[in-house]
C-alpha cells in the first residue's frame, strides 16, 4: 500500500513496477500502472493512511499449489474503507507483487 500510495502522491509507478515479480513487470508497463490508477491521483486517494490500523482479512492468507500467497482484505477507515486483493510470488526468496487490485469503498459495504 506504500508503495501504491508514493506512485499515487508522485505519479512515478516506476519503483511500484520495479518492486514486482518478473510476470506482474511483463503485464504491467510503468506507463499502464500509471493509467490504471489515474482515479487515485485525481480523486487524491491516501493510501497511506492505511499504514494506521491492522488489515482485516476476508479470505485466509493461503499459499496455492503454485506457491503464490494471496491477500484478500481491507483497511476499515471511514468513511471510505480501502479493499484490496494482492498475489505476491516468491523470486529470490522474497515475496514480490505478481496482482493487485485496490478501492476506496464506503466502510458500511464490508463484502464477505
Amino acid at each position: 500500500m506504500i508503495a501504491l500510495d508514493n506512485a499515487n502522491r508522485t505519479g512515478d509507478y516506476s519503483i511500484l513496477h520495479a518492486l514486482g515479480a518478473p510476470g506482474f513487470q511483463a503485464n504491467n508497463s510503468v506507463g499502464s500502472l500509471y493509467d490504471t490508477f489515474r482515479n487515485f491521483r485525481e480523486t487524491q486517494t491516501d493510501l497511506g493512511r492505511s499504514i494506521l490500523i491492522e488489515p482485516t482479512y476476508y479470505l485466509p492468507r493461503t499459499i496455492d499449489n503454485k506457491g503464490l500467497l494471496r491477500l484478500r482484505g481491507g483497511f476499515e477507515t471511514r468513511p471510505m474503507a480501502i479493499r484490496f486483493d494482492l498475489m505476491f510470488q516468491q523470486v529470490g526468496g522474497a515475496w514480490r507483487l505478481l496482482a493487485i487490485s485496490v478501492i476506496e469503498d464506503p466502510a458500511s459495504n464490508r463484502p464477505n
